[in-house]
């Protein structure tokens, strides 16, 4: 958060904003003045766009035809999630890059499909990650679609945010898995990713139910090692953002996770059993379902240290557990 004043600078004739404390500048984002679905700044005066719109491939058209405001009002929820995803990845060390500066870099494409706006030409968006495009299917951002296909699908927790950080697995797998060695461990963890991963794909779908499980954190998991990956860097992303917010509202008696020095992973997943016990706890308390039904094998937990391990190389366990 930012205290903001005028500034008058000449960069054009857009205002341009003085943060009080640091003095750097920055300007609303386009996203905010022209659609009102961001909230973030930009700073370089030959971009319109802050770092996270400055991401986008492909936006729904919201601007006229078929449902245009309806269609802002789920674009809307996808920047939000997508915000949420890039402020944990720049928390945690990782490289963002749009693929205008990278060839290796992100992109997101936001599409639909027939089945939400019948004037489009795809019949089938999926959901899904390719060379560092990550796409998300707009329908994603309706509450009442996707609570139907989660139930559809037997899934225990489907929101948009889950398939930012799901996604962002696959993307990350190919920047912090790179060597023999990685590649060693990482197979006595969670598989042989050589696996044809079209038939893992057809042969879950053809009978959902038919996959076991196992000890993995999910149903999905079992379906290919990179998808069982991906799964495991969400969750470790889904607990390291809400540890820091823990500490933030004063539900750790010490922060866990901080910017100043790698976390420890053991501190981290002990406050993590804590935290998610009372977060499940407080919502039945209101009536509402488990906020995290997940239940962490020693299996998951294995993989949790190895995602953490590929993030902080350089990480060594602290001598004494931090007070939760």
């Amino acid at each position: 958060m930012l205290t903001l004043e005028p500034a008058h600078v000449g960069f054009g004739e857009e205002q341009w904003w003085r943060d009080t404390r640091s003095g750097d500048l920055f300007r609303r984002c386009f996203n905010d003045t022209e659609y009102q679905v961001c909230n973030w700044l930009a700073s370089n005066p030959e971009h319109s766009f802050c770092l996270a719109c400055g991401l986008n491939d492909t936006i729904p058209e919201v601007n006229s035809g078929y449902l245009a405001l309806q269609r802002r009002k789920w674009w809307g929820r996808m920047e939000q999630a997508k915000r949420r995803l890039i402020y944990t990845l720049l928390f945690l060390g990782l490289p963002v890059a749009g693929k205008a500066d990278h060839h290796a870099g992100l992109a997101f494409s936001f599409l639909e499909d027939q089945r939400s706006n019948p004037l489009v030409d795809e019949e089938h968006v999926l959901t899904g990650h390719l060379d560092g495009l990550i796409t998300v299917n707009l329908a994603e951002a309706d509450v009442v679609s996707r609570e139907q296909t989660r139930q559809n699908l037997g899934e225990p927790y489907r929101t948009l945010l889950g398939h930012f950080r799901h996604e962002s697995g696959h993307y990350y797998f190919n920047q912090l898995i790179q060597s023999e060695q990685d590649l060693m461990a990482f197979r006595a963890l969670f598989g042989d990713e050589r696996e044809d991963y079209q038939a893992a794909v057809e042969r879950y779908y053809a009978n959902p139910a038919g996959v076991p499980q196992g000890d993995r954190i999910s149903a999905y998991a079992a379906l290919h090692p990179f998808e069982d990956w991906a799964e495991c860097w969400a969750h470790y992303l889904h607990m390291m953002d809400c540890l820091e917010t823990a500490a933030q509202v004063g539900l750790l008696s010490a922060p866990v996770v901080t910017q100043e020095v790698p976390p420890d992973i053991e501190a981290c997943l002990a406050a993590w059993m804590r935290v998610s016990v009372a977060l499940n706890a407080l919502n039945r308390s209101m009536g509402l379902r488990d906020a995290y039904p997940f239940v962490l094998s020693a299996a998951t937990l294995n993989k949790l240290r190895f995602v953490h391990q590929r993030i902080y190389p350089n990480w060594m366990p602290m001598q004494t557990g931090a007070s939760v």
